[in-house]
């Protein structure tokens, strides 16, 4: 698999695009760069990408996947990945506190509930899978972000760029048996109390999701409604 690395670039999402449009063959291919301009996560937020951090785009022929499915799916892969690293590291913990590695729905990063990563998935005549990860810096926490924000600079970015693009495909697999899938994301999204940012206001209780990725919710009259994401 190729990878194309930009120093700076508006946005590896974009520019994977614009590659994808060059070999319309299928050809699967990784851009990378050090700084993104004009990065960007779910529902359009703007992702900071400052100089030190983890800027990842996949582009894959497409196939018969659910979108559901692969998001949830690359969240688990990157979660078990980002775990794995910090069980290597002696000492690394926030404050005294042993790091622990979450999601929150559908595929945000998460590290002692703080925000570290997040995944944007986009289809078309192609898979793109879009990856911030906030390797040596995060954000200061502010009115304009949904939930406050987490580095982990014990972690070491090139070794975690390289698991990640060599594993990827393999993840595609392992939703032919999404059960499966479907139980790592609870085990590692299971402490996450939902203030989902969804479009409407909805109170209840999450309790999973469903074979095609949606969240599960369960108000208190115990109606379980499911909540899709957007895909491009």
């Amino acid at each position: 698999m190729h990878i194309f690395y930009v120093y700076k670039i508006n946005s590896t999402q974009d520019h994977a695009k614009a590659l994808s449009e060059l070999h319309p063959g299928g050809v699967s291919f990784w851009v990378r760069s050090a700084i993104q301009m004009h990065g960007r996560g779910q529902r359009g937020r703007k992702w900071e990408s400052e100089l030190g951090n983890l800027y990842l785009t996949g582009c894959f022929e497409k196939q018969n996947i659910v979108p559901g499915q692969l998001s949830i799916g690359t969240g688990v892969l990157l979660a078990n990945i980002l775990k794995a690293h910090l069980a290597k590291i002696d000492g690394a913990t926030d404050g005294g506190v042993e790091l622990k590695v979450g999601l929150k729905w559908p595929n945000d990063l998460l590290v002692n509930g703080k925000k570290c990563g997040g995944v944007l998935i986009e289809m078309s005549e192609h898979i793109y899978i879009g990856i911030g990860i906030n390797v040596r810096s995060h954000p200061e926490n502010g009115p304009d972000m949904n939930m406050p924000a987490a580095h982990l600079p014990t972690v070491n970015m090139e070794c975690l760029a390289m698991e990640i693009m060599q594993n990827i495909d393999k993840q595609f697999l392992k939703l032919q048996n999404f059960n499966i899938v479907q139980q790592q994301w609870w085990d590692f999204a299971k402490d996450w109390l939902g203030d989902w940012h969804l479009r409407e206001p909805i109170t209840g209780e999450v309790i999973g999701v469903d074979s095609l990725g949606q969240l599960l919710i369960r108000n208190s009259n115990g109606e379980i409604t499911a909540r899709h994401q957007t895909f491009v």
